[in-house]
């Protein structure tokens, strides 16, 4: 066992330097969601470069390596996509040039997700090249549309692709924690119709956006009231995004409407969700309804889901939680630290709604995203990879797996 881990923990050290280069490479790339052809092109000449004997871009869009032809299948995810850019003067460096400095990596989506796609690409090599896939199917899998709509890849892989994994680790940023839950999340849109008039005789029409205020006054109220989870936190209500349709800065508006994010624990229910958005917009005259996502991905399929994502956890007990706590254990000699994540990630469809058991382990923290402290060690993506690499060898025995019903 000590052999193996040293081997191991030596191919890591031997990738190092490709898989920062390689991260440099993907950050160059602009990729936000549904504009994810070009580095997908570059995921998969990576994989090949490094020998992955089965390499595919799906239906979809998603980059599938496999390595191995066992019975336990083990499934790598990094989404390739990122949100926009926003306003570039408030970045302290290039975002798209890959900066090296202290030891660290930065760019946009250095932190989310692209240090732990590079990660779990030089991982799947390692794998490869030490034989560690001999009772596994190992799939490494960078995916897409996930800024947009967490879990939509997966639905594609496992409806469309009919690919289903026995376990599942994402790559997200964890701190080198192994995050085995999170809160789940609902979107929805309220929109508020107007009677629009000249801005001049504000008082013979309705201003939707005044009738619209109330209600994110309502909203801002009924965040303090939310239940608590004991481990998975508060659940929370935010409105992210204001628009209204009108002719003219001059004229009042046709309407209003506002997206509204509700983070879900384990206490809310779906129907009494609904209600208290709605009990929000009593008295007016405002549509309430769960967003449904139907953008087409850049290959041109489209996949309707609804924003309504249960929240989930695996226990401290569960095998892939362990087998996580034993690779960690491999590498590092020392116990891992469990946490959940308090964003959201694709777990909210692959355990969620799939109930694949799903953890994550990945390099950089959630809060280093954004134009300030958007970066990556480089010593954790090598031990991110040796980590990763460890897994097949601490995976339990399966059953072949069966078929679910299609969601």
């Amino acid at each position: 066992m000590d052999e193996m881990r040293d081997r191991i923990v030596a191919a890591a050290k031997r990738h190092r330097t490709r898989c920062a280069e390689f991260l440099r490479e993907l950050i160059a790339i602009p990729s936000t969601s549904r504009n994810e052809e070009e580095i997908a092109m570059l995921v998969r000449k990576e994989m090949l470069k490094l020998g992955y004997p089965g390499v595919d871009v799906d239906r979809f869009g998603n980059v599938v390596g496999r390595i191995g032809n066992g019975r336990t299948r083990l499934l790598f995810d990094a989404h390739m996509d990122t949100g926009d850019v926003g306003d570039r003067s408030l970045w302290r460096f290039d975002p798209f040039r890959g900066d090296f400095k202290g030891g660290k990596i930065f760019g946009h989506g250095a932190a989310n997700n692209k240090g732990g796609l590079a990660a779990i690409v030089h991982a799947g090599a390692i794998i490869k090249e030490l034989d560690l896939a001999s009772d596994c199917s190992v799939f490494v899998v960078g995916s897409i549309q996930a800024e947009e709509c967490e879990g939509l890849s997966y639905k594609a892989l496992f409806d469309v692709e009919k690919l289903y994994p026995h376990f599942m680790v994402l790559s997200m940023p964890t701190g080198m924690r192994i995050c085995r839950g999170q809160r789940g999340r609902m979107e929805f849109r309220v929109t508020l119709r107007g009677q629009p008039v000249h801005a001049s005789n504000p008082e013979k029409g309705f201003n939707s956006i005044y009738g619209i205020s109330k209600i994110i006054q309502g909203v801002q109220e009924l965040n303090d009231k939310l239940a608590k989870d004991k481990i998975l936190g508060k659940a929370s209500v935010a409105v992210t995004h204001v628009e209204s349709e009108y002719n003219g800065p001059n004229n009042l508006p046709e309407s209003c409407h506002i997206i509204i994010d509700r983070r879900v624990v384990p206490k809310d229910s779906e129907k009494r969700i609904v209600s208290q958005i709605k009990e929000l917009c009593k008295g007016t005259r405002a549509k309430v309804e769960v967003v449904e996502y139907d953008k087409g991905s850049y290959r041109g399929l489209r996949l309707p889901m609804a924003k309504n994502f249960p929240s989930w956890l695996l226990d401290t007990d569960h095998p892939l939680v362990e087998a996580m706590e034993d690779a960690y254990r491999s590498v590092y000699k020392k116990k891992a630290t469990q946490d959940i994540w308090t964003m959201s990630t694709a777990g909210v469809y692959t355990m969620g709604i799939a109930d694949v058991p799903t953890i994550g382990f990945g390099p950089s923290e959630e809060s280093f995203s954004g134009p300030v402290n958007d970066h990556v060690r480089i010593d954790d993506l090598e031990k991110a990879m040796a980590v990763y690499a460890s897994m097949p060898g601490c995976l339990p025995d399966v059953e072949p797996i069966k078929i679910p019903r299609q969601r």
